[in-house]
């Protein structure tokens, strides 16, 4: 079965069978149930709950946890451009997904909610934020770099999706959260949970206050802005402040 996935590679020598998970998934869940494995290896996990809700019209969703294994040296695994066993776990529920959709096309069209085979893929890194990397312990010399870096809210090369992760993460919301980009009065902004967070993540472009009375305006629960975006412009700071209080919208700076 997981040759088939993998095009005939033999990368695991005991994987777990789709079957036996799928009957211990339709035995302990139901419905939109979580399940969760922290021993993900191969992701036969996500195989077999997407399997199943194919199979029984569920919506279940589920998290596999793995972490970064190295293949083996000269494994076929590692001759096949898999450096980790995380990395073949990302491409089996890819694959896995395509295999579900096509070996259960029956059953989906029958559905009246299309079946949901799409994943988020996350990995611990550190912050992108220099602000918030520095130890309470710090040496005296290494503080006084550290405060100079605070010019910048972000690093250069940071993704607005990678500054968004850290920003729900900092602010208690799941990762699960539906985003979306959005785009008011030529501001590019990031919604969040159809309403509980807008953010403006683009330090290198000074907004207009217009842009931001624009933004304030989509009475989002909580904005978030980077610090540099302002550039230097207090009075800018200010009056989106004094929006945001007019509109009950909680203002927030990274």
């Amino acid at each position: 079965e997981l040759k088939e996935v993998f095009d005939g590679g033999a990368y695991f020598q005991t994987p777990k069978p789709t079957k036996l998970l799928r009957r211990i998934c339709s035995l302990a869940s139901e419905g939109d149930d979580l399940v969760l494995d922290f021993f993900a290896g191969s992701a036969t996990t996500a195989h077999a709950v997407m399997a199943l809700n194919a199979r029984d019209g569920g919506a279940r969703s589920f998290i596999q946890v793995q972490l970064p294994e190295p293949t083996p040296d000269r494994s076929p695994a590692r001759e096949a451009g898999f450096d980790t066993i995380s990395d073949l776990a990302r491409t089996r529920i890819e694959r896995a997904g395509e295999k579900v959709a096509a070996d259960f096309k029956a059953e989906l069209e029958a559905r009246s909610e299309p079946l949901d085979i799409g994943f988020r893929s996350y990995e611990l890194t550190d912050t992108n934020f220099s602000k918030w990397r520095v130890a309470s312990d710090v040496e005296p010399d290494k503080l006084e770099q550290h405060l100079l870096s605070l010019r910048d809210s972000a690093e250069d090369d940071a993704t607005a999706d990678a500054l968004l992760t850290e920003l729900l993460l900092k602010q208690g919301y799941s990762l699960s959260e539906a985003s979306t980009e959005l785009t008011v009065a030529g501001l590019p902004l990031q919604s969040v949970g159809a309403g509980l967070l807008l953010a403006y993540l683009d330090e290198h472009t000074k907004p207009t206050l217009d842009q931001l009375r624009a933004g304030v305006d989509e009475e989002p629960a909580r904005l978030v802005i980077l610090e540099d975006a302002f550039q230097g412009d207090d009075e800018l700071k200010t009056n989106l402040a004094q929006l945001c209080k007019s509109k009950d919208v909680e203002l927030w700076t990274a």
